[in-house]
């Protein structure tokens, strides 16, 4: 699993599962994939994960259709980058969903 490059991911935790709590009370049950992946890859890796193509995840969509962007997985990834070893290409990507919250594929 990937490691923090600072000793201190108190805040990035939390700022995960605030999203998962926010997402599962929009959704009215347990996010199982979403616990699932954090379970099979980590804090780092299961955002990875879900940044492995530009189609927006449920996840994403649910938020950003309850104008709560910033609280977003990808939201966090931005913020917490010059702080964790994230993926280049999971960083572009999540900031590409942010700056095109409504992107579809085709378009």
């Amino acid at each position: 699993m990937k490691e923090f490059k600072q000793s201190d991911n108190t805040n990035y935790i939390q700022k995960i599962n605030d999203a998962i709590q926010l997402y599962e009370e929009a959704i009215g049950h347990f996010a199982s994939r979403t616990h699932t992946l954090l379970q099979n890859y980590g804090n780092i890796g299961a955002l990875e994960v879900l940044m492995d193509n530009v189609e927006l995840q449920k996840g994403f969509k649910t938020l950003r259709d309850k104008n709560l962007l910033d609280r977003t997985f990808e939201a966090i990834m931005v913020k917490y980058k010059d702080d964790i070893d994230f993926n280049k290409n999971a960083i572009e990507i999540a900031e590409f969903r942010l700056k095109n919250p409504n992107w579809t594929k085709g378009l």
